[in-house]
């Protein structure tokens, strides 16, 4: 399969929506609930594709036959520590139906770009300590893990 990656465009739409779930495949926490983790994705990203913020982007990668693929979604945060700019890997997420063709390889690929293109020296993301898929992909690429944060339920 030959991918290319393109900007997002409204007929997108749908097909990112479709991949919500995605964010919620794998072993949650005991007070977690995949419908709640769904449903505020959902509105994050109908948020983001309706009133896209400024120093964003959102790419779509697809096949040579326009076969949608995958999508990422990136944006500019501070550092929270020492106010530096720097890109944000908000969502990521590839099509079941795509996964091991190198789909995920290209976004993060169009990631590193695009923050570089910006002048950052940062590029960062969250994932679930359960998302353990997504934490080895991660770390092959080079990233390493920052902060921890830590939850107690309380009875």
């Amino acid at each position: 399969m030959t991918l290319h990656l393109r900007p997002y465009q409204s007929s997108d739409y749908e097909f990112i929506l479709s991949l919500v779930a995605r964010f919620s495949e794998f072993e949650l926490p005991e007070w977690r609930r995949a419908e709640e983790i769904d449903q505020t994705n959902q509105r994050l990203l109908e948020q983001a594709l309706n009133q896209p913020e400024p120093e964003s982007a959102i790419f779509i990668a697809e096949d040579e036959g326009g076969v949608l693929a995958g999508f990422i979604h990136l944006q500019t945060l501070t550092d929270y520590f020492n106010g530096e700019r720097h890109g944000y890997i908000s969502d990521l997420a590839v099509d079941k139906a795509c996964e091991g063709r190198g789909v995920g390889r290209l976004l993060l690929d169009s990631a590193e770009e695009w923050a570089c293109q910006k002048g950052y020296r940062l590029l960062t993301l969250h994932v679930f300590s359960g998302n353990t898929h997504a934490q080895q992909i991660y770390e092959k690429r080079g990233f390493k893990p920052e902060v921890l944060k830590y939850v107690r339920v309380l009875k």
